[in-house]
């Protein structure tokens, strides 16, 4: 039980890191979601859909014309290059916020389960900054600079393509990633 809430503060922390930078640089949300599959409960509070689904191995959240080409202001494909970036990143600077202060927490209580939801937040937050795997979003900051070889256009065709067929699957992966990389550190193989 107490994996399940960490996971669920995990993913919503990430989400919510994702949703106030695209709030403060002015892109349009479509849907935050905490979980996968049919949601449970959901709600629309300015133009934004919230929603929590039964599966939670991750969540998203769905920016105005993401992956698409668009002429409005408010979509995330006309963001500058930096609000871009920083919309990316916000969901694994909040992991690490989090799980810093989960680790903070330990130091002063000695609970060892502040420590476990520090890891796995950190951890979380680091697996998603892995670049060249399309939907993480680490991935990102690779496909604006293809907008400049490529056009936008082209660049967000077969990136949104890629990503609408694999991006359930890559954010399970991932999730499922970190006891591997539990065990690794672990036994000293890595660190």
């Amino acid at each position: 039980m107490i994996l399940l809430c960490s996971l669920f503060i995990i993913i919503l922390c990430h989400e919510l890191g994702h949703l106030f930078a695209a709030k403060l640089c002015k892109c349009g949300v479509n849907v935050f979601s905490i979980g996968f599959g049919k949601p449970i409960f959901k709600f629309t509070y300015k133009k934004t859909v919230y929603q929590l689904c039964p599966i939670l191995l991750g969540g998203y959240c769905e920016l105005q014309h993401e992956l698409k080409y668009s002429r409005s202001k408010y979509a995330f494909t006309n963001k500058t290059y930096s609000q871009k970036v920083f919309i990316s990143f916000a969901g694994i600077i909040m992991n690490i916020i989090t799980g810093l202060i989960g680790y903070g927490l330990f130091l002063l209580t000695l609970n060892k389960i502040f420590l476990i939801f520090a890891f796995y937040s950190i951890l979380m937050g680091l697996t998603n900054a892995i670049p060249f795997i399309p939907c993480l979003d680490g991935s990102y900051p690779i496909i604006f600079a293809f907008e400049k070889i490529w056009g936008k256009k082209k660049t967000y065709k077969i990136w949104g393509n890629i990503c609408q067929k694999f991006f359930k699957w890559i954010m399970i992966l991932n999730f499922l990633s970190i006891p591997y990389l539990v065990y690794l550190i672990y036994t000293g193989k890595i660190l």
